[in-house]
């Protein structure tokens, strides 16, 4: 009997132990044709069985290589913001500012950081009610190896005959060019965690209006002989190596329909694209992938 036992019990630790074969998915992806024109519904379709599969449209954001990737060398930052100003004819009371050693947000560290006023790279208005894009101001010059950087928009209101005026800034937002000629977005206005601060004139502040058709920063300065004003927005840290990893669309689960093909029709740019399927299957042991590659060409 005790040797029965020993038996049934060797049997039960060899089937715990021994794992569930894991097979290769048996999967191809090919289209009818290579070329098509912007628009077009291109339909990829399958062959064999794969119990998940995730497809990178070969898009910015969508590339299978850049997986993995969440920094980047040979960047160029770039801000670009839009302003509105109405009511005053005070031109040069708005600045825009840059540093690498805010070291708190507070009055006192606001004050005591080295900031670059980097308003000549802009485009600013000439009469008031202009609505005016700044451009694409290139920060390059201004980083500091792997330092936070910083962008404010200092209000400084004089008191004059000349009304202040209401500043408004729009569509701010600060990209990455990568040297792929693609560009990563470090912020916008909606994701700058702006930080307010008011220096002089406690009636006048910096507000955040995101509720607004196009969501905006903004100053009310008033009128004429209004007391001086010395307000700051200041963003986050930002980075400029730092990108997030792209990512693949889901499109087959081991819970699904077994797909024949699948249609995408959200090419909008000429070019040329390397599309990536990634077939798997997977248990607890662990998983098997292959990866299916083909270039398509988009026209105008």
């Amino acid at each position: 009997m005790k040797r029965i036992y020993i038996i049934l019990l060797a049997c039960v630790l060899w089937s715990c132990s021994k794992e569930i074969k894991l097979e290769s998915p048996d999967f191809d992806v090919w289209v009818e044709k290579d070329t098509y024109n912007v628009g077009d519904t291109v339909t990829f379709n399958f062959s064999g069985r794969a119990e998940n599969v995730t497809f990178y449209s070969g898009k910015d954001g969508e590339n299978y290589q850049f997986r993995n990737r969440t920094t980047v060398e040979g960047v160029v930052p770039k801000l670009s913001f839009t302003s509105v100003y109405g009511s005053g004819t005070q031109y040069d009371n708005l600045r825009v500012m840059t540093t690498t050693n805010l070291e708190a947000y507070t009055n006192e560290a606001v004050l005591e950081a080295e900031w670059q006023d980097i308003s000549d790279r802009a485009i600013w208005h000439t009469a008031p009610g202009q609505t005016i894009s700044s451009g694409d101001i290139d920060l390059s010059d201004l980083l500091e190896n792997d330092k936070p950087f910083f962008v404010a928009f200092k209000h400084v209101g004089y008191t004059d005959t000349k009304p202040v005026g209401n500043r408004l800034i729009q569509k701010f937002h600060v990209t990455a060019e990568l040297p792929d000629g693609t560009s990563s977005v470090v912020t916008t206005l909606l994701t700058a965690d702006w930080s307010l601060f008011d220096i002089k004139n406690a009636a006048r502040n910096w507000a955040l209006n995101f509720s607004a058709s196009v969501p905006d920063l903004r100053l009310v300065g008033g009128g004429a002989n209004e007391p001086e004003i010395e307000d700051w927005a200041i963003t986050k840290p930002l980075y400029f190596n730092k990108v997030t990893p792209d990512i693949g669309k889901p499109i087959q689960y081991i819970s699904g329909n077994v797909l024949s093909h699948y249609n995408f029709s959200a090419y909008d740019e000429p070019g040329t694209y390397t599309v990536v399927f990634v077939a798997s299957n997977a248990n607890a042991d662990g998983q098997v992938s292959v990866v299916k590659q083909l270039e398509i060409t988009i026209d105008p």
